[in-house]
């Protein structure tokens, strides 16, 4: 899964942030229900640097991409215990 909302406004960070793609996933914990089956594991996040994109393998709803944002936030917003 791929979000490049608003962390394109940062210079210093990564364009395009990339979470895990599985099946048979539950709401519980850190995924998002991007429909079809599929779930973004947003608590296992990556980048991607700088760089063009050649492929999309599938898009999914606004809804969704705002889901994933939402939930990136409350990652980022959680302090470590």
């Amino acid at each position: 899964m791929l979000s490049s909302t608003v962390y394109n406004e940062i210079v210093d960070e990564p364009t395009v942030l990339v979470a895990l793609v599985v099946e048979h996933a539950t709401g519980e914990g850190f995924c998002v229900d991007l429909g079809g089956g599929l779930w973004a594991v947003m608590g296992l996040v990556t980048f991607v640097a700088k760089a063009g994109l050649v492929a999309c393998l599938r898009s999914v709803d606004t809804q969704a991409l705002t889901s994933a944002n939402t939930m990136l936030f409350k990652i980022l917003a959680t302090p470590e215990r």
